[in-house]
């Protein structure tokens, strides 16, 4: 018997201008701005595919998004029960406190993880976070077995990939984009932000757009779930339109308080008309 409850989560990172400062000595006098210039340069000359996008242990996490829901098991057939839809905690510029409340979440109880590209970036970011704080992830490593575990590529007990698992594990070429997965599924998908302007917006001092941007990817990957879950015949037509349903009735509620959640609405509601 897998986890009953389930963690669909995403993170948003920031170059590490302080690793880079104790790295290399040519950083001496530049800004943050700067130094966040050469994080990337670098990692683009050092790239074999000319990317900028820098290695897992230079990003630092800024914000955390989660949802979850209790997962129900009737005849092979599941359903699911929303519980909160959030960022952690409000402190963005302290990564160890919100890795600290991550974590916990998984020292409680046993969870089902659900990630876009999880495998290849959030949970390694994570690992090398904690390592960094000083924090204690044993759960993550203990859990399962030798062959189902939160690390298993071809696991579904433990950890979904979604991106991993709709390339048939790297079979397809390419790895799929969340936005262009989303958008053929009939859902949302990016709405004006993409993940390349979350570093300005943070040296802009706009974390809380970078909170409400991280929730809409959580949204975007959960949605993307239940049908990928319906596809795989674990949720029957008719429970998929209930829990699609069920997360068009929070975001109602929600968004009343959550300009960007009543947005994500009106995205959604036009993009399935089309």
């Amino acid at each position: 018997m897998g986890p009953r409850k389930l963690l669909v989560f995403d993170l948003e990172t920031v170059p590490d201008v302080a690793l880079a400062r104790r790295l290399w000595p040519e950083t001496e006098g530049l800004n943050d701005a700067a130094v966040t210039t050469l994080i990337l340069e670098k990692h683009k000359l050092q790239s074999s595919t000319g990317s900028d996008f820098p290695r897992p242990s230079f990003h630092k996490i800024v914000a955390i998004g989660c949802l979850l829901a209790d997962v129900e098991v009737t005849d092979g057939q599941e359903s699911y029960h929303l519980r909160r839809l959030g960022c952690i905690g409000e402190e963005a510029d302290d990564e160890r406190k919100l890795l600290e409340q991550w974590l916990a979440f998984g020292a409680r109880e046993p969870l089902r993880l659900v990630s876009f590209n999880g495998r290849g970036f959030d949970l390694p970011v994570i690992k090398l976070r904690a390592l960094h704080q000083g924090l204690s992830a044993g759960w993550l490593f203990q859990r399962g077995d030798k062959w189902s575990n939160y690390t298993s590529r071809y696991d579904q007990i433990w950890h979904i990939d979604m991106a991993d698992t709709l390339s048939d594990f790297g079979a397809a070429r390419g790895m799929p984009k969340l936005d262009e997965v989303c958008t053929l599924a009939g859902l949302p998908g990016k709405l004006d932000l993409d993940g390349s302007r979350v570093c300005d917006m943070y040296m802009a001092g706009q974390v809380g757009a970078i909170r409400d941007y991280c929730e809409t990817d959580v949204l975007n990957t959960y949605l993307l779930y239940l049908k990928y879950q319906h596809l795989t015949g674990i949720l029957a037509p008719e429970a998929l339109a209930q829990e699609l349903d069920a997360v068009k009735t929070m975001l109602q509620k929600e968004g009343l308080q959550k300009p960007h959640l009543a947005q994500f609405l009106e995205a959604w509601n036009g993009a399935e008309g089309q």
